[in-house]
């Protein structure tokens, strides 16, 4: 339930908070009422506090699971009154919005924060135009003063940017019992990352970050020391922003890589763009952080309804598509080309934050919930099971039929191709790249086979997993009204259909069954 909710604040961070902003027109904070239906102020403000249920997050349609409490114990809104906030005033926070909201101009960064008597919530959104992505995607990494390693360069610039907003707010707000919540999507999961391991270090180890479709932000030193932080990396299958090798779009990146040679060398493209893209993947930089959980769809090129979460703990499933895509760009030379394919992967639905991710989690939800009612807290309904086993044996196929091309086929393609990093190599030299970068995808391919036999044993093991109510909705689980509450929000049109999609059969197919 906690991800549901998080899965649709990271799509809601990309609303305005009261007015919408006029292009080409400086950013000005408003004061209450916010009446602009699916704003964070309307939602916050004049639905939440009010005990009205909300039902539309920025431009996304969804239903929270609410239960009704004290006005103490409901996210915060700083009350709107000039004449006793008169101190406020002359610090800048003029009205709600100053106090809750930031969108910084220069770096399109974006957030939301608020707090109960026990949470505080942030959330972040990362540059929106896809013009400004590209830019922002410049991958040269500068040091993470505020802890380990390196950090991508434009997301810790975007950190900085909400940095001093979120100090303000916690020197305010913030007690030792508050348990913090950082969440974001794509971009603005990176700039939460960064956020989330300083406030680990400078204000509480009682904080937890949820992203999804996050790319990278750290290098291997970063991730090292952030160990600490309790991380729930979201990811779906058909993704590939996750793993996108920003370092790619360096306009002086001439580096041949190793898995250049199996994507031009092999007659079969498919798997060769996977396993050259997973090979060229490990000569980057960036690392991955946190515990990555993934949505796998149930059928080849299925949408997000039908995704099936889990932890195959295998690079070929988990960096699929990012690997495909980092094979795609391998191949292309040109710049722009490039960036044609990362805008891409970057406005696809899978990246979505509201088709894609939010989407993925509430069915997510509403398939454990049925686990949970109906099949004694199986994760996996057997059908479920049979198709994730058969896609596990299709890459285990694909990769056992792998045969790189010849040397002369590798050497014609790369003078069709005229790529510039093979230039003034003579023929000997050519074939020592050829022969190190078959026997690395060779080696790869074998370790990944055997990967693949974990990632099914895993996928078993999992599927003996047997959920309990507290896996599914947390501390609320312990509320004797909760069958109530599952009952009505599912009752909701939207979630009705969700069901249908998700192929969760209902209380009348389960009886009749």
């Amino acid at each position: 339930m906690n991800a549901y909710h998080l899965a649709v604040m990271s799509a809601f961070v990309y609303a305005p908070f009261g007015q919408r902003m006029i292009p080409d027109k400086p950013y000005v904070s408003s004061a209450p009422p916010y009446d602009l239906a699916g704003t964070i102020g309307h939602v916050l403000r004049e639905q939440l506090a009010r005990l009205v249920k909300p039902s539309r997050f920025n431009d996304a349609k969804y239903h929270l699971l609410c239960e009704e409490v004290p006005y103490s114990k409901r996210l915060e809104v700083m009350p709107h009154d000039p004449a006793r906030y008169q101190a406020e005033a002359a610090e800048g926070w003029n009205n709600p919005e100053d106090v809750h909201f930031i969108y910084h101009e220069k770096s399109e960064t974006q957030a939301f924060i608020t707090h109960s008597d026990k949470v505080i919530l942030i959330t972040v959104r990362g540059t929106q135009e896809t013009s400004d992505i590209l830019r922002d995607l410049d991958a040269r990494q500068v040091p993470y003063k505020e802890g380990d390693g390196q950090a991508h360069r434009g997301f810790y610039e975007a950190f900085q940017a909400a940095k001093d907003f979120i100090q303000r707010y916690l020197d305010a707000f913030h007690r030792p019992e508050h348990h913090i919540v950082v969440c974001g999507h794509s971009l603005g999961g990176a700039i939460a990352l960064l956020l989330a391991e300083w406030l680990r270090r400078d204000w509480s180890d009682n904080i937890q970050l949820y992203t999804f479709g996050a790319p990278r932000a750290g290098d291997r030193a970063f991730a090292e020391g952030a160990a600490a932080l309790i991380h729930h990396r979201l990811v779906n299958h058909n993704d590939p922003v996750p793993g996108v090798p920003f370092t790619w779009m360096d306009a002086e990146w001439k580096l041949a890589l190793p898995g250049t040679v199996a994507l031009l060398s092999s007659p079969l493209l498919g798997i060769a763009m996977l396993l050259g893209g997973l090979l060229n993947l490990r000569g980057d930089p960036y690392e991955h952080h946190g515990e990555q959980r993934h949505f796998m769809p149930r059928k080849h090129n299925a949408g997000s309804e039908a995704a099936i979460l889990w932890q195959p703990g295998c690079a070929v499933i988990d960096e699929q598509a990012c690997a495909t895509y980092a094979g795609a760009l391998d191949l292309e030379n040109d710049m722009p080309k490039r960036k044609s394919l990362i805008a891409q992967a970057l406005s696809a639905a899978e990246h979505s934050s509201d088709g894609g991710y939010s989407r993925s989690m509430l069915t997510t939800l509403l398939r454990w919930n049925a686990s949970v009612e109906s099949r004694n807290g199986a994760l996996f309904t057997p059908e479920e099971l049979r198709d994730i086993q058969t896609q596990v044996q299709q890459v285990e196929q694909q990769l056992a039929n792998w045969q790189p091309g010849s040397f002369i086929e590798f050497r014609r393609q790369v003078r069709l191709r005229h790529d510039a990093r093979f230039y003034n190599k003579s023929d000997m030299e050519l074939r020592q790249l050829y022969h190190d970068g078959i026997n690395l995808a060779r080696k790869l391919g074998s370790e990944q086979r055997e990967a693949l036999v974990r990632a099914r044993t895993r996928l078993l093991n999992q599927a003996q997993r047997q959920l309990a109510s507290e896996d599914v909705f947390g501390d609320l689980s312990q509320r004797p009204d909760l069958a109530e509450l599952v009952s009505e929000w599912r009752a909701i049109d939207a979630n009705m259909q969700a069901e249908k999609l998700a192929k969760i059969p209902t209380a009348e197919m389960r009886a009749y069954a």
